[in-house]
């Protein structure tokens, strides 16, 4: 099976079970076994288009890993998308700045794709975080803003560009 195919396929899977729990890795070798697909060379090849992160390669050949904001946006770009306006949106309509349990709602259970969301964010220079004290306070750049004020475009448009 082309790797391509065997990647989305584990994508699927890895954000099916990052929406339970997303700081968790996951073991990836089982589809690869039964796509007949290597795990390694699946991961290298995830791990190069920046699907994935925090590898585990064990001695007996398992793998496994976390998926990416890049790796949801390849199989589920609504849902990318959809968090990004949310909290550019969120951000934009408090004056540009905000703690992040507050862009939350204080819903603590997503703090972790949060987190991934502003790092990713920072990536593409759109917002700025600091921490002071037992906050994160999450800050639109200029560049953020001029993202919110004209929200056309997509998220996968700009992190192609980054």
């Amino acid at each position: 099976m082309p790797l391509q195919k065997a990647s989305h396929e584990v994508l699927r899977y890895l954000f099916h079970e990052y929406q339970k729990a997303p700081t968790v890795s996951y073991a990836i070798d089982t589809i690869a076994k039964r796509l007949k697909t290597d795990v390694i060379e699946l991961s290298d090849y995830m791990l190069a288009n920046q699907w994935i992160r925090e590898r585990w390669v064990y001695s007996s050949n398992e793998v496994s890993c976390r998926i990416t904001i890049r790796g949801i946006e390849e199989i589920a770009p609504s849902y990318v998308r959809e968090k990004l306006l949310q909290l550019v949106g969120t951000l934009g309509e408090s004056g540009g700045s905000k703690s992040l349990m507050e862009i939350l709602q204080f819903r603590i259970e997503e703090y972790a794709i949060a987190l991934d969301m502003v790092q990713q964010l920072e990536t593409l220079g759109l917002v700025r975080s600091t921490h002071p004290k037992d906050a994160i306070i999450v800050e639109l750049t200029d560049e953020g803003w001029k993202y919110y004020q004209k929200g056309s475009k997509t998220f996968f448009t700009m992190m192609a560009v980054a």
